[in-house]
């Protein structure tokens, strides 16, 4: 066969196939980015549910949200108790609750967080809410406020180091 035929027979076949890696490539990336969906008490498992009832007693839950975290499916569940807004991450398989987010005051913050907070919102604490996480054992500040005329929230270390969102 002369390599013109070879070219005439090949060039549309890589072709479709680079454009079909390139179609597969995308909806992977689409499906990843998905990874969170809201979901109802109902559609907890046995030993998460027991958690949430337990963790939200004598209060209302807001919303619940699966998602897959570090590759295990955990409820973000939103709730109020006690006239509080909180939060908690409970683990599918057993229940476990691997964090929780309380309020807290703007003055309780540490002072590095303070410090970056007001620099981030331009200015002083006027209207920020805080609130305290710890997930894995690791602890987070998340500070909501206008910015640039937009509600916005940001997140910081301990040390006042703003984390990716």
């Amino acid at each position: 066969m002369s390599n013109k035929i070879i070219r005439f027979i090949t060039t549309p076949i890589l072709a479709i196939g680079v454009a079909g890696l390139a179609v597969g490539c995308a909806s992977t990336k689409e499906s990843a980015q998905k990874t969170e969906e809201r979901v109802s008490m109902a559609d907890l498992s046995a030993p998460a549910r027991a958690t949430v009832d337990k963790v939200t007693a004598g209060g209302k839950v807001d919303q619940i949200d699966k998602e897959v975290e570090r590759g295990k499916v955990v409820y973000d569940v939103e709730a109020t108790v006690g006239g509080k807004h909180l939060e908690f991450l409970i683990a599918d398989s057993d229940g476990t609750v691997l964090g929780t987010e309380t309020p807290i005051e703007f003055s309780d913050l540490p002072e590095p967080v303070r410090a970056a907070a007001e620099k981030y919102f331009g200015g002083a604490a006027t209207g920020l809410k805080a609130m305290k996480g710890v997930e894995y054992g690791e602890t987070h500040y998340e500070i909501e406020g206008t910015r640039g005329g937009k509600k916005v929230e940001v997140t910081f270390d301990p040390n006042g180091k703003q984390e990716k969102q």
